[in-house]
């Protein structure tokens, strides 16, 4: 039941449009879509998990053109990212608990499985921290805070954990170019589909390569340049 209380100098118009309102159903209503993550192990609601979690879909990946590393964590709170002029040297830090020479103090996972490497060198990640192979994954989810109970002792201050797509009913594959400013070029593509009833594969693979934003004043040539 819906109780009024007539307010003096309310229009005729306005009290009917409030009317209309409280008439709509709920179906109505805007739904959010859920979201699914596997941070436990195992497949649940976000809603749901009683730890920090932020999910990346592989629809935002597409829309927000990330890339690499930095494009992830751009829009993500209490998460800070900062790379040398090292590929190597890529330096996560989520609340506050920065790197330290040696094993970073923030997890790196493919599918569940731990690839975080070490740098001895410098206070960062390593190289495979900052992966580009990010167009084909079915999402990223990302831990804040210490989860070392799920993810090992790399996972001090938090994780990132990489979803790859899995095999569809039928075969798919895409292939996407980008061209961009100091001769960036990269082609990315990939295919996959079911051998069997039980059993699918999927290939993916990326080819990219960069000149460099700086140029030697002596030589001329392109410094910071990427290929790969």
């Amino acid at each position: 039941m819906t109780t009024l209380k007539i307010v003096r100098g309310t229009s005729a118009s306005a009290w009917m449009a409030f009317a209309l309102i409280q008439a709509l159903p709920m179906a109505a209503s805007a739904q959010i879509e859920e979201v699914v993550v596997s941070t436990r192990r195992r497949e649940e609601s976000l809603q749901d998990v009683p730890i920090a979690v932020s999910a990346i879909s592989s629809e935002q990946i597409q829309r927000q053109g990330i890339t690499d590393l930095k494009d992830i964590v751009a829009n993500q709170p209490s998460v800070q990212f900062d790379q040398s002029f090292g590929p190597a040297d890529n330096r996560i830090t989520i609340r506050g608990l920065s790197n330290t020479r040696g094993r970073s103090n923030v997890a790196f996972l493919v599918d569940g499985i731990d690839t975080t490497t070490e740098n001895l060198i410098s206070a960062g990640s390593g190289l495979l921290a900052n992966r580009r192979l990010l167009t084909d994954v079915e999402r990223i989810e990302i831990v804040k805070g210490p989860q070392s109970a799920l993810f090992g002792r790399a996972a001090f201050a938090g994780a990132f954990n990489y979803i790859t797509k899995e095999p569809g009913d039928e075969f798919d594959g895409r292939v996407s170019i980008d061209i961009g400013d100091f001769g960036r070029r990269s082609i990315d593509g990939a295919i996959g589909g079911p051998l069997s009833d039980t059993f699918g594969v999927r290939l993916t693979g990326v080819q990219y390569n960069e000149d460099g934003y700086y140029t030697n004043s002596i030589t001329g040539s392109d410094v910071g340049g990427v290929d790969g």
